[in-house]
């Protein structure tokens, strides 16, 4: 356990009252450790007592219909944002993050090339390796008795 020094123990008592059961359950027990052995401690809190028992003879007081109905219209609103909107965004984002519309741009048309090119060798190699062979193999036809 830590010990609290008396300064921390003031605001404590300032913000949550004179009794333990308030105070943060983290410092609770240095809290009442201090308490029993200072007697400024002892004279904060009773200093505090009168205004926690001002406090406590208040009524709680319920917010009418009216009230609650102009709170809750005054509420802000998360507004709707399209879908078009949303990829705008998006766009200039990964543009920001590629480093500007120029580099965005080249990236994006290598990728194109790189991918009309390997669709292309892809496409090429394959034609010249398809055989009536291949196909019933590929087919796990039953009439290619060889396999």
């Amino acid at each position: 356990m830590t010990r609290m020094d008396l300064k921390r123990f003031a605001a404590i008592v300032e913000s949550y009252g004179a009794g333990p059961a308030h105070w943060p359950e983290a410092e609770r027990t240095a809290a009442e450790a201090l308490l029993l052995e200072s007697p400024e401690a002892q004279a904060l809190v009773a200093a505090a007592k009168p205004v926690d028992r001002l406090l406590d003879a208040v009524p709680a007081l319920l917010p009418s219909s009216d009230l609650r109905a102009a709170v809750l219209a005054g509420a802000a609103r998360r507004p709707r944002v399209s879908l078009r909107a949303r990829l705008a965004d998006a766009w200039r984002e990964l543009a920001g993050e590629l480093g500007g519309w120029r580099l965005a741009g080249s990236v994006l048309a290598a990728s194109l090339v790189l991918g009309v090119l390997t669709g292309g060798l892809l496409s090429g190699l394959a034609a010249s390796e398809t055989s009536p062979d291949l196909l019933q193999l590929a087919l796990l036809d039953d009439r290619a008795a060889e396999y």
